[in-house]
């Protein structure tokens, strides 16, 4: 689904007709009775194509995210096993819920009518499950704000809660609305992860740094290394750290955020630490990274 994304408009099994060989007028009245019974029951028990999945299944916490938004807890067979990660941001919504190591054998097991996925699972998912006749909804990796929203909804027509899904983007515009309508304050601003990577332009972060009125200082496309002397000859008047606080990089002495260097010269700029949820996938609810980045530029 995102290329082939969402459930498509009409379920082969919502268009069974009763076909046959002969004419209903060359059969017996006990034989007219049955195929028109068994004619009947196929019309009941055939699934409706606007039906929503009862059997949910998603397989990465990027993934888990869009379920815990948008689905019923009910309609949840299983989350990935990262779904109460620091960094999973709706985290206290899956309390409870099973959790699945996304392998073949366990999914298929869960029985589900569903497969949710941002990068879990084998890599064409979508071709794997559909030999089974499970659909996959591929969801996340948005660039920007208008794309995450058309994802948003798309996700949540598949999952059966359109309004739901109409709700959250309402109030992801008016949350843009309220950042566009601050004073744009034009400052060079530059996003560094823990592990040394670098927003550039096509990425969720360059998208929320423009949100917040801010100018990107890394120009290039996509993600990528800056050297640690042009960080320091050319410092940016704002630097976002992302991960600098994770229980995982911190105890990773080899981490380039631990680098002494860097340390020294982070100390002397002005830094913003962004919380990790918000970050860590690219979808809608970048938006608070987005405000945060606001607060950041106008409070100095």
């Amino acid at each position: 689904m995102k290329s082939g994304k969402g459930l498509t408009d009409e379920d082969p099994r919502s268009q069974k007709t009763c076909r046959h060989e002969r004419s209903w007028s060359g059969m017996g009245p006990l034989e007219v009775w049955v195929r028109f019974l068994v004619c009947a029951l196929a019309l009941v028990c055939a699934s409706p194509a606007w039906a929503e999945p009862r059997r949910i299944v998603s397989l990465d916490y990027c993934a888990d995210q869009f379920v815990l938004a948008l689905a019923d807890r009910d309609q949840i067979a299983a989350l990935s096993r990262g779904s109460r990660r620091d960094d999973s941001y709706f985290r206290d919504r899956a309390r409870g819920i099973p959790q699945t190591r996304g392998t073949l054998e366990e999914v298929l097991a869960l029985r589900p009518d569903l497969i949710v996925r941002n990068w879990g699972g084998p890599w064409d998912a979508e071709a794997v499950y559909a030999r089974f006749g499970v659909p996959v909804l591929q969801v996340g990796d948005t660039p920007n704000f208008d794309e995450a929203r058309a994802d948003l909804i798309d996700a949540a027509r598949t999952i059966g809660n359109a309004a739901r899904g109409e709700a959250l983007a309402r109030d992801l515009d008016q949350r843009l609305a309220r950042l566009a309508s601050a004073s744009i304050v034009e400052r060079p601003v530059m996003y560094m992860s823990a592990g040394g990577a670098v927003a550039g332009s096509g990425t969720m972060m360059d998208a929320a740094i423009r949100a917040a009125g801010g100018l990107n200082l890394h120009t290039e496309a996509g993600w990528s290394v800056l050297p640690l002397e042009r960080l320091i000859e050319t410092p940016p008047a704002l630097i976002a750290l992302g991960f600098f606080d994770h229980g995982r990089t911190q105890m990773n002495a080899w981490a380039p955020g631990r680098n002494a260097v860097l340390q020294r010269a982070l100390a002397q700029a002005e830094t913003v630490r962004l919380p990790l949820a918000p970050i860590a996938c690219e979808a809608w609810y970048s938006v608070e990274a987005a405000e945060r980045l606001s607060e950041a530029l106008h409070s100095r």
